[in-house]
C-alpha cells in the first residue's frame, strides 16, 4: 500500500511540470517528394501553445472540436508562415490538413511541382506573438542535403541556401 501511495504522490508531483513548460519551440520540416515533385511541409507544435495563440487571436476559447477549427488554423498558418521563391514571388502552400494528440499538433501543407528551394526566403512567426521566447526551427531536406534555419522574435526570416555538388 505504501508503494502505491508513493507512486501516486510522485505522479501528482509531476503534473505541474507537464502542464506548464518553460521552452517554446516549433519544428517545421520541408522536404522534396521525388515521386510527386512536390515540396511537403510539416509543422509540429505543442497543442496547448497553439490553442493559446488562437484564443488570443480570436478573443475567445479555441478548441479543435469547434466547427471552424480547421479554417482558423489554416488562416493562422497562412498568415504566419510565408514563402518567397528565388524570383521574389510569394508562394502560398496548399493546405493538406492537420492532426493532433493530447500534446502535439501536426499541420500539413505542400507546394506542388517545385525543382528546388535554393534562395527561397521563408518567414515563420508562428507563436511568436504569444511567446517572446518562441524558437522555430525549419529543417530543409532535399537533393542539396539537410540544413536547418533557426528563427526567433529577433530574426523571423531567412534564406534557404544550397551548396552545389562538389565535382571530383
Amino acid at each position: 500500500m505504501t508503494k502505491v501511495v508513493a507512486a501516486l504522490a510522485l505522479l501528482l508531483a509531476l503534473i505541474p511540470s507537464v502542464s506548464a513548460h518553460r521552452y517554446f519551440f516549433g519544428l517545421t520540416e520541408i522536404s522534396f517528394n521525388k515521386n510527386t515533385h512536390a515540396m511537403e511541409i510539416v509543422h509540429q507544435y505543442t497543442l496547448h501553445d497553439v490553442q493559446q495563440a488562437l484564443k488570443k487571436r480570436l478573443g475567445k476559447e479555441f478548441r479543435l472540436e469547434q466547427n471552424d477549427a480547421e479554417k482558423q488554423i489554416r488562416n493562422w498558418v497562412n498568415e504566419k508562415f510565408q514563402l518567397t521563391n528565388s524570383q521574389g514571388e510569394a508562394v502560398t502552400p496548399s493546405w493538406v490538413g492537420f492532426e493532433a494528440d493530447y500534446q502535439k499538433i501536426w499541420i500539413y501543407q505542400e507546394v506542388p511541382k517545385r525543382d528546388n528551394l535554393c534562395q527561397w526566403k521563408l518567414a515563420n512567426t508562428l507563436l511568436m506573438n504569444s511567446f517572446s521566447a518562441q524558437v522555430n526551427t525549419i529543417n530543409v531536406v532535399d537533393d542539396y542535403g539537410n540544413r536547418s534555419l533557426i528563427l526567433t522574435i529577433e530574426n523571423t526570416s531567412d534564406t534557404i541556401k544550397c551548396q552545389q555538388a562538389i565535382k571530383e
